[in-house]
């Protein structure tokens, strides 16, 4: 499978839920971000190519809301052999710029450290 990303992925050091806006159902859990996408944590598979109105909830508000609302495709969706949860990865859509400033104001603040 190619790798289409554009940009290098920060991975999140917290669990930020993903909420869907239409149903208000939790979907999975944040595991990295980029201003184009993400990759989340889920119980159940995402169907390819199904658009979400998503909800991602953050520790602490930026920029005044504790969530970032995004449009988000599902580009695609599997299970590792002998894993426990499904993973999806989104491609964000309808970003403008004061959206994309929350999403990288989000990965800049929760990206996981790494000592080296």
């Amino acid at each position: 499978m190619k790798d289409a990303r554009r940009r290098h992925r920060e991975v999140v050091d917290h669990y930020m839920p993903v909420i869907d806006r239409s149903s208000g159902n939790l979907i999975g859990y944040l595991t990295d971000i980029t201003i184009d996408g993400g990759m989340i944590q889920t119980d159940a598979p995402l169907e390819e190519g199904q658009t979400l109105a998503l909800r991602i909830e953050a520790a602490e508000p930026i920029e005044g809301d504790a969530y970032i609302d995004v449009d988000g495709r599902c580009v695609w969706s599997r299970k590792g052999r002998n894993a426990v949860f499904h993973h999806a990865g989104l491609q964000f859509l309808k970003v403008d710029d004061n959206l994309r400033d929350r999403i990288a104001e989000l990965a800049e603040r929760y990206r996981l450290a790494v000592s080296g």
